[in-house]
This record gives C-alpha cells, structure tokens and sequence, in this order.
C-alpha cells in the first residue's frame, strides 16, 4: 500500500505520477469520444466543425497547463 501512495506522489518530470496518470486517462477518454461517437460514419468534416473540435481540444490543454 505505501509502494502506491509513494509512486503516485513520486515526482515524474516535475509533477506528481497521478497528473500525469489522469492526463493520459483524459487523452484515451477523449479519443474515444472523438473517434467512437462523434465520427461513426467515414464522411468528411466541415471547416466550422474542425474549428469547433480544434478548440475543444485546446481548452483542453489549457485547462490541463494551467
């Protein structure tokens, strides 16, 4: 049990294991969600739409870097 508190409070290119744990867990969440619901169909995507997708992804980062 202190192997895991350790780990996830263990320093990893200078923030903690479970930030970067819960970065990667919101990528793969988003991807999904891109990838398994907004793009069933194989049809090409408007400009307006790109644009809407572009800047959810970076409010994303933002949020994220903040």
């Amino acid at each position: 049990m202190d192997f895991l508190l350790t780990f996830f409070l263990s320093d990893f290119m200078g923030k903690p294991a479970w930030i970067w744990l819960s970065f990667v867990g919101i990528v793969i969440a988003l991807l999904s969600f891109d990838l398994g619901v907004l793009h069933k169909d194989d049809s090409e995507i408007g400009v307006r739409e790109s644009l809407l997708l572009s800047a959810g992804y970076i409010s994303v980062a933002l949020l994220f870097g903040a």
